[in-house]
């Protein structure tokens, strides 16, 4: 069986697609993955190519062409525009298409635009999103809240939840260190952040709090790490610091590969997951940044929404509070001032959730069954 995996957007090192849906896929077959950035491999299965265009319109005929050579029996969607190659594949070579919906993608589109306008994109692009998922053979959706918006009760069989779940045992490894992050990997910090650098993702909350904790800890250390979207932001921030005078405890990373940053979890305490808990797409999904700092063994500092709560609160695995920076740098203050003892404890509780639970092993079956439900048809 071949298998093309098609992103107009990702890298050909992304997580879920080659670390995780890659791997497993090759389990029943060739596996391609066509991107438009990142690494080339010809050699290997699953095998990484990369289409050169920085025009996203461009980039789909020239996924199209690439997957076209390969002839694949399933081709993988990963956001909606790249539906269009997997539907122009089927027409020319009777290929079988599968929808990933790893987000809620309205919902992010929505957020370009102010109400009531933001309502109106949100349901014209959803209208979109659902034309398309009725023109493909089956779905995979990163929770269920995303398949009951797009997917009819009678074609349920046809789709399968799929969590973006970390693999077991995702940072034991070693790997060489790039030049870029060798100062910081030979550091400790007390608290890291990885993920987008936004004013709704708690950027500013997060620096605050780091102000009025370093009163207590003195020698606290915080690293992020993440991409600015907005350049007004990115000034703000540099502004914020030094206003604050943070320059000596935060330390700033703009990007690193995915695959490295166990090397800087390993070197942190509590890690950071903070969101404007009226944003309906992050209150939402299950974060894969928190899952992948338990899988280092890091308790998590969050925002107090029902799905946090379940996550961190319940399992006892950090602390939940509500969207103030005194009132995450009194949560943070408490997992700092823990013994070793007790420490160690929680850090366990955090490790053994993606031991025992959440862990792509245990939803990788869900995967394998549907392609090759498709394939045999």
């Amino acid at each position: 069986m071949k298998i093309c995996i098609v992103s107009n957007s990702h890298h050909t090192t992304d997580v879920r697609l080659y670390y995780k849906m890659g791997l497993s896929l090759k389990k029943l077959g060739k596996v391609y993955l066509i991107c438009t950035s990142g690494v080339r491999n010809s050699t290997i299965n699953p095998y990484q190519l990369v289409v050169d265009t920085e025009s996203q319109w461009n980039a789909l005929r020239l996924l199209y062409e690439e997957a076209k050579k390969i002839r694949p029996d399933i081709v993988i969607c990963v956001e909606p525009l790249t539906v269009f190659v997997g539907i122009a594949l089927r027409r020319k070579l009777g290929t079988r298409v599968v929808f990933d919906v790893h987000e809620f993608f309205p919902d992010a589109f929505a957020e370009r635009f102010h109400p009531p306008f933001s309502w109106l994109a949100k349901y014209l692009y959803l209208g979109l999103e659902r034309w398309l998922q009725s023109q493909v053979d089956g779905t995979i959706g990163v929770n269920d809240e995303i398949l009951d918006q797009l997917v009819s009760q009678r074609e349920r069989d046809r789709a399968v939840n799929l969590p973006n779940y970390p693999v077991k045992n995702v940072w034991d490894y070693d790997c060489e260190i790039p030049p870029e992050i060798s100062t910081i990997c030979e550091m400790d910090f007390d608290l890291i952040y990885i993920g987008g650098l936004t004013a709704d993702r708690g950027l500013f909350k997060l620096l605050k709090s780091v102000k009025l904790l370093k009163h207590s800890f003195p020698t606290l250390k915080t690293l992020i790490v993440g991409r600015f979207f907005s350049s007004s932001v990115e000034t703000e921030f540099n502004a914020c610091i030094n206003r604050h005078n943070l320059n000596a405890i935060i330390y700033y990373q703009p990007w690193i590969p995915a695959e490295k940053i166990g090397l800087l979890l390993k070197r942190s305490k509590v890690g950071l997951w903070l969101f404007n808990p009226r944003n309906r797409r992050l209150r939402k999904a299950v974060p894969l940044k928190v899952l992948e700092y338990f899988a280092a063994g890091l308790p998590v500092v969050s925002v107090n929404t029902p799905l946090m709560r379940d996550l961190v609160g319940k399992n006892r695995a950090g602390a939940c509070c509500e969207y103030q920076s005194a009132a995450i740098a009194k949560a943070v203050g408490g997992i700092l001032s823990l013994s070793d003892e007790d420490y160690g404890r929680m850090s366990r509780r955090a490790s053994a959730l993606i031991e025992n639970q959440y862990n792509w092993e245990a939803v990788e079956p869900r995967l394998l069954g549907l392609i090759k439900s498709l394939a045999s048809r």
